[in-house]
């Protein structure tokens, strides 16, 4: 697969994939950044959930948000570092259960203007996002974006399809 960073600081670089990866569409992480780069011109906290390859959270990095990659697969953990060196970009990676570093994240307080999940399709989405919907993480103003398969609706967000995948963006009130 030949996945590279699509804008930015590091645009054109190419990323390793980890086997447990499904990395994000080209046309999907254009769209994102697109919306992302108008509605955040100041940047700000970039946190990926289930960070796999890290084409969404290192894109984040590249245009020049500060980024959090959380991934529990050791290959992934390590392509994340790899891709990241590669790139020259500095973020954090969290090696942990999403669950767990979100619990984490609310105990210590942080806070993020984007909290972007990707859960690997097998997984519960609707319980995932849930987790993030309700963990007390997001800045006032700023995002939480579930990416899933169309098939999947929501009750809440803003809903934007992109082929087979979508993205439900839910912002935090300020």
């Amino acid at each position: 697969m030949n996945l590279r960073i699509l804008g930015g600081v590091a645009r054109g670089v190419a990323l390793k994939v980890p086997a447990s990866a499904r990395p994000s569409p080209v046309r999907l992480r254009k769209a994102l950044f697109d919306y992302l780069r108008l509605r955040y011109p100041q940047r700000g906290k970039f946190l990926d959930l289930y960070a796999g390859s890290g084409a969404v959270g290192l894109e984040a990095a590249s245009e020049g948000f500060e980024v959090t990659l959380v991934e529990v697969d050791r290959q992934a953990q390590q392509f994340l570092r790899e891709n990241a060196m590669r790139a020259r970009l500095e973020v954090h990676i969290e090696p942990m259960a999403v669950e767990r570093y979100l619990e984490l994240a609310a105990r210590r307080g942080l806070r993020f203007v984007v909290a972007f999940m990707a859960p690997p399709y097998p997984h519960d989405l609707l319980q995932d996002f849930q987790r993030l919907l309700e963990a007390d993480i997001i800045e006032p103003g700023g995002l939480r974006i579930l990416q899933h398969p169309t098939e999947l609706h929501l009750p809440i967000g803003e809903r934007r399809v992109y082929g087979a995948n979508c993205l439900t963006i839910v912002r935090q009130e300020p």
